[in-house]
C-alpha cells in the first residue's frame, strides 16, 4: 500500500525544505512537492505540517545484550528492548559486547543482533571484548568477520583504561591487521572500535600505527574521546592526521574532573575546523555508566540510553553554534560511512528504506517510522 507523508520539513540530512514523501511498503518512491497517491491504487495520506522529518538515527555503539558488571553480578545491565530503540528514533545500530567478555559472549551479541533484525531494525555487530586476548566466536577476529555477514569489525577493545588488559603496541597492531584482513576478504570497510579510558596520550598508538601502515587509518575508531581534556586533545591529533573519532553523547562535562561535555566537544571541533567530517556521535546505549573514586573503586552505577543522541541534537541546535544538519550528520551519514554501510542507512533518498524519526517544533521525537511503518508514537509508546 502507498503512504504519503505531506508537508514535512525534510532533512536528508541535507536541508530539503518542506516536501512530500511517497512510500510504497518499506521504500521511498518519490520526494517532492504536491505529490499524490497514484490513481487507482490504495493508500493513506498523513499531514506532517509543522513537523521535521530526519533519517532514522544510526547508533554505532550499543550494548545490545547489556553491559556492566563492574560492581558485581547485580550491576549487569539488561538487554536492549524494541521500545528502548524505537523511543530514541534509532533504526540502525551496531552491537558491541563491552566490559564483561567472560560471562557474556560474542555469540550472545550475534543472536541479539539477529533478533533485532527480525524485528525490523538494521542491526550489525562487532566481535571482540574489552580485554586482551579478546573474545571471539571462531577463535580469530578475521574468521568472525569473514563468516558472518553482519559482523563489521572488532570492538569495543579497551585502551588506556583500568578495566582493560593494557595492550602492548604489538598486540594492538596485530589486532588491527587481523581486523583489516578479515574485512578485506569479506568485502567490508572494517572497523576497530577502541574504548578509551583516562590514561594520557591514547592516540599515540593510533598515529604510530598509521605512520607504519597507512591502511590502518580508516579502520581505527576511538570512542569516549571527551572524557578527559588530555584524552580529547590527543584524539584531535588523530583527527587532524586523517582519522575519525567518536563522541559519546549525553555528557554534560565536569571542569573539576577535566572532562568536556559531549556537545561542548562537538562545538570545539566545529569552531576549529568548520566541519564535523569524520566525527560521529553514539550513545553507549544499555552499557554501564559506573562512577569511580580516585582509587578505581565503583561508587555508583548508571545505564546508557540511546535517547541521548536526539537530546544532544536538540541541545547543540539551541546553542546555535553548529547548524542543525551538520550535527545531524554525526548520527546519520557519517557513522554509516565510517562503518561502511552500503545501504541507505542515515539518509532519506529515493529508492532508499523508509526509516525516519519525526520531530516537533521543539525538536522532541513524536514518531519513529521503521520500514515504512509507524512503530512508536509520543504519548502511546510502541504502536506496532
Amino acid at each position: 500500500m502507498f503512504k504519503l507523508l505531506k508537508n514535512g520539513h525534510v532533512y536528508s540530512p541535507e536541508d530539503l525544505g518542506v516536501k512530500d514523501i511517497l512510500l510504497w511498503e518499506d521504500r521511498v518512491i518519490k520526494i517532492g512537492e504536491g505529490l499524490k497517491i497514484p490513481e487507482g491504487f490504495e493508500g493513506a495520506e498523513f499531514d506532517l505540517s509543522g513537523k521535521i522529518i530526519i533519517p532514522g538515527i544510526v547508533d554505532t555503539h550499543v550494548h545490545i545484550t547489556g553491559g556492566g558488571g563492574e560492581g558485581g553480578f547485580t550491576t549487569r545491565t539488561s538487554e536492549i528492548t524494541f521500545e528502548e530503540i524505537a523511543e530514541a528514533g534509532v533504526t540502525t545500530l551496531v552491537g558491541v559486547l563491552g566490559t564483561d567478555g567472560y560471562a557474556r559472549r560474542v555469540e550472545d551479541v550475534l543472536v541479539k543482533c539477529m533478533a533485532l533484525r527480525e524485528e525490523g531494525f538494521d542491526c550489525y555487530f562487532l566481535t571482540g571484548s574489552y580485554t586482551f586476548p579478546i573474545t571471539t566466536m571462531r577463535g580469530s577476529v578475521a574468521e568472525d568477520i569473514i563468516f558472518n555477514e553482519y559482523c563489521l569489525g572488532t570492538g569495543e577493545v579497551a585502551h588506556c583504561d583500568h578495566r582493560g588488559s593494557l595492550m602492548r603496541y604489538e598486540e594492538f597492531t596485530r589486532l588491527a591487521a587481523d581486523t583489516r584482513n578479515g574485512a578485506r576478504l569479506a568485502g567490508l570497510k572494517g572497523v576497530l572500535n577502541i574504548h578509551l579510558g583516562n590514561y594520557p596520550d591514547p592516540a599515540d598508538f593510533f598515529i604510530r600505527a598509521c605512520e607504519e601502515d597507512i591502511t590502518f587509518r580508516p579502520l581505527i575508531v576511538p570512542t569516549h574521546v571527551t572524557r578527559k581534556y588530555d584524552v580529547f586533545d590527543s584524539c584531535l591529533k588523530f583527527l587532524e592526521y586523517g582519522g575519525q573519532i567518536d563522541i559519546t553523547a549525553g555528557s554534560d562535562g565536569d571542569a573539576s574532573q577535566k572532562s568536556y561535555g559531549s556537545v561542548e566537544g562537538l562545538e570545539i571541533i566545529y569552531k576549529k575546523y568548520g566541519t564535523l567530517d569524520r566525527v560521529t556521535m553514539t550513545s553507549d546505549g544499555n552499557g554501564s555508566a559506573p562512577i569511580w573514586d580516585e582509587l578505581g573503586n565503583m561508587i555508583g552505577m548508571g545505564k546508557g540510553s540511546s535517547k541521548v543522541l536526539l537530546a544532544d541534537l536538540k541541545k547543540a541546535t539551541k546553542n546555535g553554534i553548529i547548524p542543525f544538519e551538520e550535527t545531524l550528520r554525526t548520527m546519520t551519514t557519517i557513522p554509516a560511512a565510517v562503518y561502511g554501510l552500503k545501504n541507505s542507512a542515515g539518509k532519506i533518498v529515493e529508492n532508499g528504506t523508509a526509516n525516519f524519526a519525526v520531530l516537533d517544533e521543539n525538536l522532541d521525537l513524536v514518531e519513529t517510522i521503521l520500514n515504512g511503518n509507524l512503530v512508536w508514537l509520543k504519548g502511546k509508546g510502541v504502536v506496532r
